[in-house]
């Protein structure tokens, strides 16, 4: 269950510097998981998310909960995040806000958006650009629609 996940990663992938996944953000166990993932991941320098479209969302996963499931030392080494195949959904949105406001060493974060987006990209963009950075050097690359990767 969604409740014991969190218990399920008791080792910690200290060599692991790069990680991939396909997932989706409407569901509360690929989110919690993700979170899992990075906490067990303390050297984790790039990470790449391929986001396949579900339906719908059907679990709120907004800021306050993200933040809720935080440590320190997540995300430490973090340098580049990439996201493909985003759709603009409200628990994307949060994600990104989350990692820009904690990834201290964070310098690239590469969007591309997916078939169906739900709000403008022009309305996205801008809601990305009032996002808070923890770090200085921080940049958001919107490299446009994604293509095929799956």
């Amino acid at each position: 269950s969604s409740a014991e996940m969190l218990e399920i990663l008791l080792c910690t992938f200290h060599n692991l510097k790069s990680l991939t996944l396909l997932m989706h953000f409407c569901k509360q166990p690929p989110i919690m998981l993700t979170l899992c993932l990075l906490k067990s991941a303390p050297n984790l320098e790039k990470l790449r998310i391929e986001i396949f479209d579900e339906k719908e969302q059907i679990f709120e996963a907004n800021g306050e909960f993200l933040n809720a499931l935080w440590t320190d030392g997540m995300c430490a080494n973090l340098q580049v995040v990439q996201m493909i195949g985003i759709t603009w959904r409200p628990n994307e949105m949060s994600f990104i806000e989350l990692i820009l406001s904690k990834a201290r060493l964070l310098h690239t974060l590469s969007i591309s958006h997916g078939e169906k987006i739900v709000m403008s990209n022009e309305d996205a963009l801008n809601e990305l650009l009032r996002y808070k950075r923890v770090s200085a050097e921080a940049q958001v690359i919107f490299k446009g629609k994604a293509e095929k990767y799956y």
